[in-house]
């Protein structure tokens, strides 16, 4: 059984079945309706309930900005190592165009890679790279279990840390990212989210996650300033211009002092 943080990978795998329907889709996931099951879509109609009911394209701009994230460093910076961590139900192996020899490690909590691999073996789902999973939880000990599945810590990584920081305290976060860098050498990238303060002053989308068990337990104002703390140098991205950027603006407008999701792609700084 998941644990409540696990249990987010359905939503956003429900969101990604969405978006696969829609005739002008940001990305196509053959996988992802399978891997969110009923709970997953109900989970995500609850979500859009606590935004007045009308589906923002958060989750499909975040997914295709982090697709366009990893397909550059791999094709453009040659990049030939990829983890992702807090993988969930990510089918970015299984769905994306990747260069041959190249390598991919998830990692996540057991039963979350457990629960995908029951959904997709009778899928016949073929991964179109070397896949490697790692299980682990991120909020202890993890790296060990990486660089014993075969991560080369002297090869240029790209990372993604997609929609888990939220759920974190504090020091974990800073623990778990200045981990990333300390795995990494110079040509090394790292794409990552992060939440504002302000969603904390959205009480129903706190109440809806925390009824979940997994309560929103990190915002920062300044990521750019965490990761550079942390050893990444990062440009900042705001999820509604790229959403704009996509051609997927939002339904409806924003205020000008409404809470933005950041999305961040930041580069090993120099020792």
């Amino acid at each position: 059984m998941m644990d409540p943080v696990g249990f987010t990978s359905r939503l956003t795998a429900a969101a990604r079945a969405r978006e696969t329907e829609r005739p002008d889709r940001l990305f196509r996931d053959e996988f992802a309706a399978a891997l969110a099951g009923p709970e997953g879509f109900a989970f995500l109609e609850r979500h859009w309930m606590v935004f007045g009911g009308t589906p923002r394209p958060n989750f499909a701009v975040r997914t295709r900005f982090f697709d366009d994230f990893l397909l550059a460093a791999v094709r453009v910076r040659e990049i030939r190592q990829v983890v992702l961590l807090a993988a969930g139900l990510d089918s970015r192996a299984f769905r994306l165009e990747w260069p041959t020899g190249l390598r991919l490690f998830e990692i996540d909590q057991e039963e979350v890679l457990d629960y995908k691999a029951s959904v997709l073996g009778p899928l016949r789902a073929t991964p179109r790279c070397e896949r490697i999973t790692v299980a682990a939880d991120l909020r202890k000990e993890w790296s060990r279990g990486l660089v014993d599945a075969g991560y080369r810590a002297t090869e240029p990584t790209a990372w993604l840390l997609e929609g888990l920081l939220m759920y974190l305290p504090a020091v974990a976060v800073e623990r778990l990212l200045a981990e990333t860098a300390r795995l990494s050498v110079q040509g090394a990238e790292l794409g990552v989210d992060t939440l504002p303060p302000g969603f904390l002053e959205m009480r129903q989308f706190i109440e809806l996650y925390a009824e979940r068990g997994c309560a929103v337990a990190f915002t920062t104002d300044d990521p750019v300033g965490l990761l550079a703390r942390c050893g990444w140098r990062a440009g900042l991205h705001s999820t509604p211009e790229e959403g704009v950027r996509l051609g997927r603006p939002w339904p409806v407008p924003l205020a000008p002092d409404a809470p933005r999701g950041a999305l961040l792609i930041a580069e090993r700084a120099a020792p």
